[in-house]
Formats: structure tokens, sequence, C-alpha cells
């Protein structure tokens, strides 16, 4: 698994993909849809960042950055802790 992360202007969100492949063209269609570009900072298997850049007002400026990451079974776990952690373990079961 894999987390695609896009943080804009403060606004963070985060998606699940089965590859980075996936995350990758999750994110191009962002950038399509946004009218951005990106510039890679980082570019590994495991983790590739970038930073996203309009071109609105005619000089480059970056608006935020994205992520793609491995999502491992530890990611998983913590993540979990966390939710039980907010809502409980008897409130998080019945939901």
């Amino acid at each position: 698994m894999y987390t695609l992360t896009i943080d804009e202007g403060g606004r963070d969100v985060s998606t699940p993909h089965d590859t980075p492949e996936a995350a990758q063209a999750a994110l191009h269609a962002y950038l399509v849809v946004s009218d951005y570009y990106h510039r890679p900072t980082q570019l590994s298997r495991a983790h590739a960042a970038y930073e996203l850049i309009s071109l609105a007002q005619g000089q480059p400026r970056v608006v935020g950055v994205a992520t793609i990451e491995a999502y491992t079974e530890l990611d998983a776990r913590r993540d979990l802790k966390a939710v039980f952690a907010t809502v409980g373990p008897a409130h998080a079961l019945a939901s």
C-alpha cells in the first residue's frame, strides 16, 4: 500500500493506493484539475516528494506539497491506536 498526501494551503488530504504508480496517477489527475505543475524534491521507491506550483499570476509560486509514501503495517497499527485513543474502544467497535 502507498499513501498520497497533498497539503495545499494547510489542507491536508491523504488517499490510499495499491501501487506507487496508482498514487502517481492520482497526483497527476489532481494537478490537471487544479492547473498546477509539480517539481520533485525527493524521489525514491519508498518516498517521493513534490512541490505544487501555480503559474496563475504569471509568476511561478509554490502552493503546496505532495508526498507518496509506502504505508506499512506499522503505520496501520499507529493509525488504529490513534483512532482508539480518540474515540475509545467501545465507541469505535459500535461504529
